[in-house]
């Protein structure tokens, strides 16, 4: 299964702000990350993530209707019908394995990224990166002990200064 990250961040690898707010993001690269779910069918993301998701405008969780989600969380949730949980990177991937899938976007907080990286589970990095600079926040990654060589694949210019990186893992 083909595990790619993708992410928004700040110049400087921040993908929140202390506090969990996103609101240097934005919109556009909610309309990325729907297509990148449209064609992998799938996502991945944490407790944390899915919390933060669900303050927001109903609007936007309508367009995941029709998508695979799974959460990953070591502590047993409460989620509705629409979510499948996951206790770990491994078995969000063997779920959708059994499921059909062939590739996941996964687009966790620094705490899954971590995780997912330190398993050596990602294959591909798509990080879209907003032309502003966040002093303190959250970062792509959780600090761990993981490291990855990549090979580049591309870069695009979006609109509103957004550049957009486009990386292969090297495993």
């Amino acid at each position: 299964m083909k595990v790619i990250l993708y992410m928004a961040m700040s110049l400087n690898g921040m993908v929140a702000r202390e506090n969990n707010e996103e609101d240097f993001i934005s919109n556009e690269n909610w309309k990325i990350f729907i297509d990148l779910v449209k064609k992998s069918g799938c996502l991945v993301w944490g407790r944390k993530t899915l919390e933060i998701i669900s303050t927001w405008d109903k609007s936007y969780s309508s367009d995941l209707n029709g998508f695979k989600k799974i959460v990953v969380s070591r502590q047993k949730l409460n989620l509705n019908s629409e979510y499948q949980q996951a206790y770990s990177p491994k078995e969000a991937i063997k779920i959708l394995k059994d499921g059909g899938f062939s590739e996941v976007i996964l687009c966790g907080g620094s705490l899954l990224n971590g995780s997912f990286a330190k398993e050596g589970l990602i294959d591909e990095i798509i990080l879209d990166i907003e032309p502003v600079v966040i002093g303190k926040g959250i970062s792509v990654f959780s600090h761990d002990n993981f490291d990855f060589d990549l090979n580049f694949k591309g870069t695009k210019k979006l609109s509103n200064g957004i550049i957009q990186l486009h990386y292969v893992v090297n495993k």
